[in-house]
């Protein structure tokens, strides 16, 4: 029952964002008007959207960012950003403007009206686009738009080829409109210097496994009853595996009390103080990365660390942010019911999995 009024909730809720698009859809969706007035060639000012604040997708957004300073140093780039992955941008991407802006509302994408004729061009390459991607693209009035899969909408001059569904590969595209040497596929992709941080002691008689448990939301997460019995059956089945789970923000006093619950030696805790920085030395030291979090499964795939990664069973979604280490799996949840039913990260099974972790590891 309670369920089904979840359901029912979600589908009112999808509903209402969608007649909010169209209305605005028709107030702003229209090409640019200064486009003409402006030549490829003379973009000299590149504005990146990343309001949304997800790591993953900062990361990723770093070939483009890679690229355009090897190739292009002479295109001035501004990051819109909230203060989480703005400190990621600034330890990495120095040359680069930050505008710090709040989350994504109407309110804030009107605010970027202040902006309005400093860009010559804007990148936004989301799937997901609402009626506050269209006000922000619209108020901050770049004379081109540089978006993905957006042919049916006027206010995007150029899209990247729909071939392109990985977010890393879009990112590289969109910086393939202003270099003229081709873009290796194979960029690096940077991320904080972490030489810092103290490395792990870790025994060389030991597979040793970095764990996150925790996704951005808590159909992404382990609960303490899930995370044991989990946590409790990977030790049976593999007594060589040593895991060190990832100190996460808000979660170290769940992760204290499931090592006391589990009593092994064999589990332990990187730090009772989370960082990024930590969690870059823990994931560069390890023989295997298992994560329920896209921004976790980007940090491997920058170090090229081994992942296993659990996902909800969406080819869209896998597509564009599965791993890109050399050496990576990916262990699926079912199929919701419905279109709003959500299916919770520990329903996975246990075979496929056991499979996974082997062909990752081989002991």
């Amino acid at each position: 029952m309670i369920k089904a009024l979840k359901n029912q909730v979600r589908r009112i809720r999808e509903k209402r964002k969608s007649w909010k698009l169209a209305r605005y859809i028709k107030r702003y969706d229209h090409a640019p008007s200064n486009e003409d007035k402006l030549q490829w060639e003379d973009i000299h000012s590149i504005a990146l959207l990343r309001w949304d604040n997800k790591l993953g997708d900062a990361i990723m957004c770093g070939a483009f960012l890679s690229a355009m300073r090897q190739h292009r140093p002479d295109i001035k780039i501004t990051i819109i950003t909230q203060t989480f992955c703005a400190d990621w941008f600034k330890k990495i991407f120095p040359e680069c403007d930050i505008i710090l802006c709040g989350g994504r509302s109407v309110k804030n994408a009107e605010s970027f009206a202040q902006y309005r004729g400093q860009f010559d061009a804007l990148v936004d390459l989301g799937t997901y686009f609402s009626f506050k991607e269209l006000a922000a693209i619209y108020h901050l009035g770049a004379p081109f738009n540089i978006g993905y899969d957006k042919e049916k909408h006027p206010i995007f001059t150029h899209n990247v080829p729909l071939e392109f569904i990985h977010f890393k590969q879009r990112y590289l595209q969109a910086a393939q409109l202003f270099i003229s040497e081709t873009l290796d596929n194979d960029i690096d992709l940077p991320v904080l210097n972490f030489v810092h941080v103290e490395t792990f002691a870790l025994s060389e008689h030991h597979n040793h496994v970095a764990i996150n448990l925790f996704g951005a939301s808590k159909y992404r997460q382990f609960n303490p009853p899930y995370s044991l019995n989990f946590l409790n059956a990977w030790l049976n089945e593999f007594p060589n595996d040593h895991l060190h789970l990832i100190p996460v923000p808000g979660k170290i006093e769940a992760l204290e009390s499931l090592i006391l619950d589990l009593n092994n030696p064999r589990v332990s805790l990187a730090s009772k103080v989370p960082s990024l920085e930590l969690t870059l030395r823990l994931l560069s030291q390890v023989d295997l990365c298992f994560t329920t979090d896209t921004s976790v499964v980007h940090m491997a795939s920058a170090l090229n660390t081994p992942t296993l990664a659990v996902f909800g069973d969406n080819t869209q979604n896998i597509a564009e942010w599965c791993p890109i280490a050399k050496h990576s799996e990916i262990i699926l949840n079912p199929k919701p019911n419905t279109e709003y039913h959500r299916v919770f990260v520990h329903e996975f099974d246990w075979n496929d999995f056991t499979t996974k972790r082997k062909s990752l590891i081989k002991s």
